[in-house]
């Protein structure tokens, strides 16, 4: 959560800063992981806890790596560079799927699963968990766009070009069939998105984690699924806020477990996600109203700086989205922010940026500028209606 706006805020050192380190714990995560789970594993994760020094701690959080890539692939998506692609990127993101290749367990059905899971701090291990399925989902996801770029930057000539792997078609291929073969996403009983593969969950469960909403955010599995499994989150989402059905999810009604510092923002940026822009905006108003203490640090006592970081990276996220190959214009404006506004320099995957006003809910000015990528038309979402429009340099 701390790194989600280091992109749309146009922060990417932050992200390199991170990234960075991920090249570092990699050595020694691979040993462990290898003491772990047997000398012939392949790729690496992490304990929940882990140093730069190579220290590990607490239980092992097996789809760890796997997230992470996902700021990987962002900074690629984000800051397109094909020397990055190629001497960075793709190899970390391929090893983290030769982990995956290696530990995934076919069904009798012939469905994928990731043996042993749980969905964090909450409900039973068993195979198939959600939480596991969507992480590995996405960074299968992920290694296809980041190779399928890397092929095209490899296919120019000139200082652009880059050296590309023999069998990177080869590999893409591979892994998109196992993304293909995974155990899918399931509606329950009562029309909610499962958190396992049994139809366990309970409707008045307050939890504060939302893990089975992964694939809605930070991921963008469910965003681009079928209608019935965004609604099925939705209503996920409204009882784990203690409000099925809500037309709108209220932060006074949001309770117990529910009301900590971390979760308003998530929260938030699954409404944003959803569609649902005054819930998204409750959520926000939940962490100020509730987990805030006076000198505006994040609270979850006694102290937590996740709620902090959140809060722009969601403010980005109801203004501008771009997961899904399209740049999203106030995707989630609430009706509080509606009457007048503007923001200027929020970043879009490809390599743009955006400025934007509104007023009364609708785009009056729109700046979309190729500034790290080539000029030429992009598909974009104002005001309702998808266009293509003609992008120009800085």
């Amino acid at each position: 959560m701390n790194y989600w706006a280091a992109e749309t805020l146009d922060m990417p050192q932050a992200h390199e800063a991170l990234i960075g380190f991920l090249r570092e714990i990699a050595v020694p995560s691979r040993v462990a992981t290898r003491h772990a789970f047997g000398e012939d594993t392949p790729g690496w994760t992490t304990r929940t806890s882990v140093s730069v020094f190579g220290g590990n701690a607490w239980e092992w959080n097996l789809p760890a790596s796997a997230w992470l890539m996902q700021h990987v692939a962002d900074h690629a998506a984000f800051t397109p560079d094909p020397r990055f692609l190629a001497e960075v990127a793709y190899p970390m993101i391929r090893e983290i799927c030769d982990l995956w290749e290696a530990r995934l367990v076919r069904r009798e059905d012939g469905l994928l699963v990731v043996p042993d899971g749980w969905s964090p701090e909450h409900g039973p291990r068993e195979d198939g968990a959600m939480h596991d399925q969507q992480i590995v989902w996405d960074l299968f996801q992920n290694l296809q766009e980041v190779a399928t770029t890397l092929e095209e930057a490899g296919a120019r000539t000139g200082a652009d070009a880059v050296p590309v792997p023999a069998d990177l078609v080869e590999h893409r291929t591979r892994i998109a069939v196992l993304q293909a073969d995974l155990a899918p996403n399931r509606i329950g009983s009562w029309g909610q998105l499962q958190e396992w593969q049994t139809d366990r969950d309970d409707p008045t469960d307050l939890h504060r984690h939302t893990s089975h909403l992964f694939a809605v955010y930070p991921g963008r599995q469910i965003t681009q699924a079928p209608p019935e499994l965004q609604r099925a989150a939705l209503v996920s989402l409204q009882a784990r806020c203690g409000q099925r059905g809500a037309e709108v999810v209220t932060a006074a009604g949001v309770s117990g477990d529910s009301r900590r510092s971390w979760t308003w923002p998530w929260r938030a940026a699954l409404f944003a996600r959803l569609d649902e822009a005054d819930s998204a905006h409750e959520m926000l108003r939940g962490l100020l109203t509730y987990s805030m203490h006076p000198n505006l640090f994040a609270t979850h006592p006694p102290f937590q700086i996740d709620g902090n970081l959140g809060i722009p990276a969601v403010v980005a996220k109801m203004l501008l989205q771009s997961h899904d190959g399209v740049i999203r214009v106030l995707p989630a404006l609430p009706q509080a922010w509606a009457e007048r506004g503007s923001f200027t320099g929020l970043r879009a995957r490809g390599g743009y940026r955006v400025d934007c006003a509104w007023r009364k809910g609708r785009v009056t000015a729109l700046h979309v500028i190729a500034d790290r990528t080539t000029p030429g038309p992009v598909e974009v979402i104002v005001d309702g209606r998808r266009r293509t429009v003609q992008v120009r340099p800085r």
